[in-house]
């Protein structure tokens, strides 16, 4: 087996396969789709078959909700984005060949590729740009408001091939907003059945388990790798797992831990991880007894065992965290963990005025793997500090609407994303989706100074205070980040190996 592991900055670093026991609660394997598995050429080449996880009802509007995997891949096949992302997930040029900020960090120009056209012939302009931005403006209350400080009323399209956007409040880091995400469509399109992108690849057959795709001959970026790919979707990570085993597809997009440590024996698997690709934090609302006391949440972080979650949850493919939501952006400060330390904790508990002790209900879901072993594993740890726990596990099809940062004590989820893009979405006192209820002023003060500051040092300074103070007073507990984790066939070549969206890109995979 071939197995290869970047670390955060880039350079080799050794697995830690522990033979720790994973105690994880999952849905059954189920079938992938009822596609022929023995249909495996395209021409003179092989079919390439790529597997994630959609345990949702799959989607077909690239600018609304958007929780699958599986979706996020055929999305990023079918259509580009205004702004791209390069083989380490930063921002790159996409439908946009280059772009200019002004002083004030407030209007961007963007100028658009030349001879672009759709899948249907027709030329892409800056007509279908500013249709775009403007449907994923008007669905922000379903995308977590995707476009960021963007401000279409006041945007515009001077030319065919020239977009300005102007935003309500200065951004620097609007380029880490869309990049990857803003996905451009026809103007004036409606209707998602029959997609037609500028993308890769261009899609001849869907269903709500696999999609069928060939390659978009006309292509500015160049000729994929694959003549022809399957996107198939798996309600589950044991599924997926259990089918890139079998050869029934060649690669698996977001695999569990368990899966890469079967996989070390089988010579005819390789695995590709991107250190600290997704966060299981435990959220904590200020706004709600017991947690709006500091002392409890002190207590909370003082009593988790983040040594002990990564090793039984990641089983060592992850590393210890330090309650910061995204260790991988380049503004995160290099903060140490608190230490285990449970009479520091019954002490905080005590002081906060509770000295026997509290009584709370941990809200989790099989949405994702690491959710629920979390939950079971952090309810033996608190109880040690006298924080007796109940776990409700909810509904994965309902839990982020109904659950999710609407109760005192959650677990969560974060996938690798920029960090000013996740304050803007969860922790500002104007966002709709502030998770724990973290409203301070201040700190939107200072953000507001940052995304003003086109000095990047300088901004990375701010924001790194930002992410300081919250990790220290906030109700986040991010006690691990767990690396991202693809298997796939030894004959698979290609593989996206750092973070980001970058594991969106299927342009580079081909099977041997």
């Amino acid at each position: 087996m071939k197995k290869t592991n970047v670390s955060r900055w880039g350079r080799s670093r050794p697995l830690r396969a522990l033979a720790a026991v994973l105690a994880i609660a999952l849905a059954a394997s189920c079938s992938a789709s009822g596609a022929d598995t023995e249909s495996r050429s395209a021409g003179d080449q092989q079919v390439m078959r790529a597997g994630a996880v959609g345990a949702m009802p799959s989607v077909s509007d690239p600018h609304g909700s958007l929780f699958n995997e599986s979706d996020w891949l055929r999305f990023a096949a079918i259509y580009d984005p205004l702004v791209g992302v390069d083989g380490n997930g930063d921002p790159a040029p996409g439908l946009a060949e280059s772009w200019q900020v002004n002083d004030a960090a407030d209007v961007w120009t963007f100028t658009l590729r030349q001879g672009v056209s759709f899948s249907n012939g027709d030329p892409v302009t800056s007509a279908d740009v500013m249709y775009s931005l403007g449907r994923i403006d008007d669905l922000a209350d379903q995308n977590g408001a995707r476009l960021g400080t963007v401000d279409m009323s006041a945007s515009s399209a001077p030319d065919d091939h020239t977009v300005v956007l102007h935003t309500a409040t200065p951004d620097a880091e609007l380029l880490q907003t869309l990049a990857g995400t803003s996905f451009i469509v026809p103007e004036g399109t409606e209707s998602f059945d029959e997609p037609v992108g500028s993308g890769p690849f261009v899609i001849t057959e869907h269903n709500d388990t696999a999609a069928t795709l060939v390659a978009n001959g006309g292509w500015w970026g160049g000729e994929p790798a694959s003549a022809e790919i399957e996107i198939r979707s798996f309600s589950s990570a044991t599924a997926m797992n259990d089918a890139v085993t079998a050869g029934q597809i060649d690669i698996a997009i977001g695999a569990e831990p368990v899966a890469a440590e079967a996989a070390a024996g089988n010579e005819d698997l390789q695995v590709v991880t991107q250190p600290a690709a997704s966060t299981t934090p435990l959220l904590m609302r200020l706004d709600k007894a017991p947690f709006d006391e500091p002392g409890v949440r002190e207590a909370v972080k003082l009593a988790v065992d983040r040594e002990a979650l990564v090793d039984a949850v990641y089983l060592g493919y992850g590393e210890v965290g330090a309650d910061l939501p995204h260790p991988n952006d380049p503004s995160a400060p290099d903060l140490q963990a608190p230490e285990r330390d449970l009479d520091a904790a019954k002490q905080a508990l005590s002081e906060a005025g509770y000295p026997d002790g509290i009584e709370v209900t941990l809200y989790t879901s099989a949405a994702y793997p690491a959710m629920e072993p979390t939950a079971t594993l952090v309810t033996e740890q608190l109880g040690e500090a006298g924080i007796d726990v109940t776990v409700s596990n909810e509904p994965a099809e309902t839990y982020w609407m109904e659950i999710y940062g609407q109760v005192a004590f959650s677990v969560g989820y974060y996938s690798d994303m920029p960090y000013p893009v996740w304050v803007r979405q969860t922790a500002l006192t104007t966002s709709a989706f502030n998770e724990t209820q973290w409203l301070h002023p201040e700190f939107d003060a200072k953000f507001d100074e940052a995304m003003a500051t086109t000095d990047t040092d300088k901004r990375y300074a701010l924001l790194g205070e930002m992410q300081t103070e919250m990790a220290t007073e906030g109700g986040i507990v991010a006690w691990g980040h767990g690396d991202g984790i693809t298997i796939a066939s030894s004959d698979v070549s290609g593989l996206a190996e750092n973070g980001g969206l970058d594991r969106m890109n299927l342009t580079e995979l081909a099977v041997s």
